[in-house]
């Protein structure tokens, strides 16, 4: 039994026990005043009755009619005049009604009023006496009325007494369900803090939980910084703040085969051919500090578009993957203008490749058609199309008619691939979106048409519609399927509410949902990415962050959030075999991650080597081709 309904309880004992005592001795003491009153009022007529018998005590007619008289007048049970031996000389005797007032109430609060009696004289003489008995009917019957009113005011006093008493147990109890819902949060492994309440035994209880919660933040804060300190020496080159080669080869080659992305764009290269001249002339540490400034310049002067990556390849050569971008020598002009206003920037002689990249172009063919094709800078260069395309760019009033198509005639379709657990378990299926397009006749993967329908407005609708196709695919397949939502369904409070309304319309199936969010998304709009999910996750839909990457270092931050999984990007976990350092990365973050009860996934795992290790080092399941 709960405690609320004890304390409910105890309350309705103490009303019903303080309603019964009052009643009782309220009706008791009324009893007794109207035994007192019939009997002072049995007296006294007794006595006026013996004063007017007195004078006609020798006339027996006369007698009777007195005493009939004042026995038709009042409301009397019995008179009788006895003789000074105690012998009954007259008497009148009436059949008491039966009060309207039930037998139980009569038999539990009887009224037994003493007879009045008086003494007949005729000077020092003594004739007689009355004996007086009052008709107890109507006592009863004013005992009763005034009991039903008592108990309807009684009653009316519980009531409120009860209702003030609700309103204050709430009051005492509201605190309780901010220890219930701490209490949950701590056993599904979220820490929240709450404001400890007035109640002296609440407050101890919560003020020992957020300690708890406040330490294991910290732990968990510690561990965080820990791995991010450990990813940045094994990824990032100290001078530029840009990716190592390794690093940035696999974060490349990850963004390039992802489908949520743009799927084309330029690899863009970076020479500077005089920089052992540089480090004779100026010394090692000017050119490490021109190095950082000419870094700096290439981060300010192509203001990187999302899915941008940088690298240093070796000492004098660095990397730009810019996707979404198709001309090349803009870029290299801006970039050019850009170096040349830093500190010793006309020391530089900077040369410069690209090559354009699409769906299928490997890491080692387009860096090496970058080296072919260096050209120093105000040269002039070809730009080298690997490999090349045999579609011709569209234009944007195609993309258009494209997009709007496919939402009238719901062209939108998923393709679904399995996620693994351990032992091969199914966890849920993946479902990346496509367009059966009728108006070109391909099929289109997401990074092709969301770009365009992020310019024309459409990501809402599409989102939408990709939505609704999936819950028809749980319908249809009846297990759990996942799909990625954009920055506009997640930061847009309309969007938002139209995903509400259509996930509340189908409810059965919302467990069976699972809701990814990018990265970027849940790091970069921390405060809309909390809304979402505290308005989503009533619902019964799971939510995760995927492609986990950079933000690494602050996963303690989803903390509280309620989610259910992070995946981690490809480029974390594709060199796990030959990597020491990214397994120690890898087995900590998955410490953290499920410190905090979220479930760790590995995406794009291509060589099923990887696979049995992964398991081993504490992720939960593991998606890609070498499982599909």
């Amino acid at each position: 039994m709960s405690l609320v309904k004890r304390l409910w309880i105890v309350v309705v004992l103490i009303i019903v026990a303080t309603v019964l005592t009052a009643g009782i001795i309220n009706i008791h003491s009324a009893q007794r005043y109207l035994e007192n009153e019939l009997k002072v009022k049995n007296l006294d007529t007794a006595t006026a009755l013996a004063l007017t018998v007195s004078q006609s005590a020798t006339d027996a007619v006369m007698v009777e009619l007195l005493l009939s008289s004042q026995f038709d007048l009042g409301h009397y049970q019995r008179i009788d005049y006895l003789a000074p031996d105690g012998s009954l000389r007259a008497h009148r005797e009436r059949v008491s009604r039966p009060p309207a007032v039930p037998a139980w109430f009569m038999r539990l609060f009887p009224i037994t009023a003493e007879p009045g009696v008086a003494m007949l004289q005729s000077g020092w003489s003594q004739l007689g006496s009355i004996r007086l008995y009052s008709d107890p009917s109507f006592a009863y019957d004013s005992l009763w009325k005034s009991t039903l009113v008592l108990a309807q005011m009684f009653s009316f006093g519980g009531v409120l007494a009860g209702l003030l008493g609700m309103v204050y147990i709430r009051r005492v109890l509201r605190p309780l369900k901010g220890v219930v819902a701490q209490a949950e949060a701590l056993a599904e492994r979220r820490y929240l803090e709450i404001r400890p309440p007035r109640t002296l035994e609440f407050r101890l209880i919560i003020e020992a939980m957020n300690r708890l919660t406040q330490k294991t933040k910290s732990v968990l804060d510690d561990e965080s910084a820990r791995l991010s300190k450990l990813k940045t020496e094994h990824e990032v080159d100290p001078i530029t703040g840009f990716m190592v080669r390794d690093v940035f080869r696999r974060n490349a080659a990850a963004e390039i085969e992802r489908e949520d992305t743009h799927p084309q764009g330029l690899l863009l290269l970076v020479h500077i051919a005089n920089l052992d001249e540089l480090n004779r002339e100026i010394g090692r540490h000017q050119t490490d500090r021109l190095i950082n400034m000419l870094a700096q310049q290439m981060r300010q002067a192509l203001q990187s578009p999302a899915g941008t990556r940088y690298g240093r390849l070796g000492a004098s050569d660095f990397a730009i993957l810019l996707p979404g971008q198709s001309e090349s020598a803009p870029l290299q002009q801006q970039l050019h203008a850009g170096i040349l206003q830093i500190e010793h920037g006309h020391l530089l002689q900077l040369s410069y490749g690209a090559a354009r990249y699409g769906p299928g172009s490997g890491m080692s063919e387009l860096l090496a058609s970058c080296d072919q094709n260096l050209t120093p800078a105000g040269a002039g260069g070809p730009v080298v199309q690997m490999p090349e395309s045999s579609v011709s760019p569209r234009p944007a009033r195609v993309w258009v008619e494209i997009l709007q198509v496919a939402l009238r005639q719901h062209e939108f379709q998923l393709a679904l691939y399995p996620v693994r657990g351990r032992d091969h378990s199914y966890l849920n299926t993946e479902a990346p979106a496509r367009i059966h397009s009728s108006v070109c006749g391909e099929t289109l993967v997401a990074g092709a048409f969301l770009p365009w329908a992020r310019r024309e407005g459409l990501v809402g609708q599409v989102d939408l519609e990709i939505l609704a196709q999936t819950l028809a695919a749980v319908e249809r397949h009846g297990h759990a399927i996942c799909i990625n939502l954009g920055y506009e369904s997640v930061c847009d409070e309309v969007q938002l509410q139209r995903i509400i309304e259509k996930l509340d319309l189908h409810r059965t199936l919302a467990p069976r949902l699972c809701l990814d969010v990018a990265e970027d998304v849940a790091f970069e709009h921390p405060q809309a990415f909390a809304r979402f999910c505290e308005r989503i996750l009533p619902l019964g839909c799971q939510i995760g962050v995927e492609h986990l990457d950079h933000h690494v270092g602050h996963l303690a931050r989803l903390h509280g959030l309620g989610l259910h999984y992070v995946k981690l990007s490809r480029a974390l976990v594709q060199d796990v075999q030959q990597e020491i350092a990214v397994q120690t990365l890898l087995r900590g973050l998955c410490t953290v991650a499920h410190t905090m009860g979220l479930q760790v996934i590995a995406e794009g795992v291509s060589r099923a080597d990887d696979v049995p290790l992964l398991f081993e080092l504490g992720f939960d399941g593991v998606t890609g081709s070498a499982v599909a």
